[in-house]
């Protein structure tokens, strides 16, 4: 493996293990509902997808979210929340890369990113509400349908907010200049290794010159 996939590679687990501490921390910070929460988590969980990829966002929604879970007490919602938010942004994506290259490219990026965050809140919403009805309702499954919209407007909020901050902030286009640079180490060890050469071959040189010099010395004392 070259310095640059090295270096990629280290990157990418970087900023898996960053928007999973931001999925966590954004978790935390949450309103209080009837039975549960409204929190900002899936918003990093959404850009993960779009940034880094379907697996490293199945990373970042399942662990960052249950730790948020674990941390506020709700341990009867952690194990649905590991699975909830890992489908969340393993479909989140998905659809973004299998749109992006389904569509024409005059098509703005940023819509079809929307729209594969939004299906993936409504897959939360779902989730939750099935999660929900097992755990709170007797009957009816009343504990569900009474979250279910305020975990549809949660992922409908956090996907627009995700699309504004990647697009129109431009943190997408920074992101990629700081994930696809080149490493400085690696042209420096170029340039080393260059210098090296030519040195070597200066010295080559040299010691021909004097091989050369030797003869026509001698040749001069005979005659």
């Amino acid at each position: 493996m070259d310095s640059t996939k090295r270096a990629k590679r280290i990157r990418l687990i970087v900023f898996t293990a960053l928007m999973t501490a931001l999925t966590t921390a954004l978790t935390l910070a949450s309103v209080p509902l009837a039975s549960g929460y409204y929190n900002f988590g899936d918003i990093p969980i959404f850009m993960s997808a779009c940034l880094l990829g379907p697996i490293p966002a199945l990373i970042t929604g399942a662990l960052g979210a249950m730790l948020g879970d674990i941390i506020l007490g709700y341990m009867a919602y952690a194990p649905f929340t590991l699975l909830i938010k890992a489908l969340e942004g393993v479909i989140t994506g998905l659809l973004f890369r299998i749109i992006s290259k389904a569509i024409k490219k005059q098509v703005p990026q940023s819509m079809f990113f929307c729209l594969g965050s939004i299906v993936g809140g409504l897959e939360m919403a779902l989730g939750y509400f099935l999660a929900e009805g097992l755990l709170l309702a007797e009957d009816s499954w009343t504990g569900g349908v009474v979250n279910l919209p305020f975990n549809i407007l949660q992922g409908t909020i956090s996907a627009a907010v995700a699309t504004v901050l990647l697009y129109a902030c431009q943190l997408k286009r920074v992101f990629e200049k700081i994930y696809n640079r080149t490493p400085q180490v690696s042209s420096s060890a170029t340039m080393d290794n260059s210098t090296a050469q030519d040195a070597s071959s200066n010295d080559a040189s040299t010691q021909e010159n004097l091989q050369d010099d030797k003869p026509s010395k001698n040749n001069e004392g005979l005659q």
